[in-house]
């Protein structure tokens, strides 16, 4: 190994894509600039990374397990995850030990995994989220929240946020400064954000973006797939699943794939005429880096998704409907609309130069 280069370990959180997808422009760059990327994680998330970048080492290091129940109020299994977050944190930090010493690591960016940090190298967590509202009937302790949040993240040497600060911001009141001095804005993460598309096909009618974990993600993709037999749609929907392949199949008149490449990925979505998403941050990030949107349907009981698609309708960027209500829309209100593209490789660019420090 040169003496510039890093050995640098990403961890990805383990639920639903978004936290693998939006690292791929970070690896991407630190290939780039010769370093050695290792990337630690749960299976579907690694599969991801593996069909990307297939000579990059993987390395299994699953997240907190998470089971939702069917009901819109998940009241209790939010819960259940707050009780058992800090002992996860905890062992997350002394199973890091081990993989530092194993792998020679210089650098670990981790991604809403606020347990690996560690004294001995230079640390980056990914989130959005200074600010955690708590699910009703606890919304009393947000400010509890927030002080528990900045505590973990002043662990870390550094605090990326994938948002633009000030009234650009993306996430509201998510991403609004909490007074740690480790702060990097970084504007949105994207695997997009090198592509430009502006050639046009007759493609898919109606495309459907699911995330998250199940059984919500599931329902959603059960619930579209009505939606579109009812309008008589030619549809596509992408399943949120690597290990279902890139290759669509047709089930009872709608085409289902597990995951697509970039561009194919960007071409359905920007040649559709209806477009429903889930309310994922990252799959935000990548609609408005594309420059193209539609309908946001939050995964019902989940806070952080829910406050994100009334803010982002409100600000024009996305219709907006309730996972229950998804049935009962006008056709209209699920129309794919055009918006300018955002960018920001600049504050990302800005934010790696700060590595070359931690050397």
């Amino acid at each position: 190994m040169s003496s510039s280069q890093l050995n640098i370990l990403i961890c990805p959180l383990g639920w639903g894509l978004g936290h693998a997808s939006r690292g791929i422009p970070i690896i991407e760059m630190l290939l780039r600039k010769g370093h050695r990327v290792i990337v630690a994680g749960d299976k579907l998330q690694l599969e991801l990374i593996k069909q990307r970048f297939p000579s990059i080492d993987t390395i299994p290091f699953p997240s907190l397990k998470v089971v939702f129940t069917r009901k819109s109020n998940q009241l209790i299994p939010l819960l259940w995850i707050a009780l058992r977050l800090p002992f996860f944190n905890l062992w997350e930090h002394f199973k890091l030990k081990t993989l530092l010493n194993q792998y020679k690591v210089d650098v670990v960016i981790s991604d809403n995994r606020y347990g690996l940090w560690n004294k001995s190298v230079k640390t980056v967590i990914i989130t959005h989220q200074l600010t955690i509202i708590p699910p009703f009937p606890f919304k009393w302790a947000m400010p509890i929240t927030r002080i528990i949040t900045k505590k973990w993240l002043s662990r870390f040497n550094q605090v990326w946020i994938p948002d633009f600060s000030g009234d650009n911001s993306i996430a509201g009141i998510l991403s609004e400064p909490n007074g740690l001095g480790n702060l990097h804005y970084i504007g949105l993460l994207s695997r997009f954000s090198n592509i430009g598309i502006d050639s046009q096909f007759n493609g898919f009618e109606m495309v459907v973006v699911a995330s998250g974990p199940d059984p919500h993600r599931q329902i959603f993709i059960d619930i579209s797939a009505k939606l579109a037999h009812k309008w008589k749609l030619n549809c596509l929907i992408i399943e949120g699943n690597p290990f279902n392949g890139i290759i669509p199949r047709n089930i009872d008149g709608v085409w289902y794939v597990g995951h697509l490449p970039d561009l194919q990925f960007a071409l359905a979505v920007k040649n559709s005429k209806y477009l429903i998403v889930r309310g994922g941050y990252s799959t935000v990030m990548d609609l408005l880096t594309l420059g193209v949107s539609g309908l946001i349907v939050p995964t019902p009981g989940q806070t952080e998704q829910e406050y994100l698609a009334e803010y982002l309708s409100e600000k024009g960027y996305f219709g907006y409907s309730t996972q229950s209500n998804l049935l009962n829309i006008d056709i209209t209100d699920m129309q794919c609309f055009q918006i300018n593209p955002m960018s920001a490789d600049d504050q990302l660019m800005g934010a790696m130069k700060e590595l070359d420090s931690f050397r």
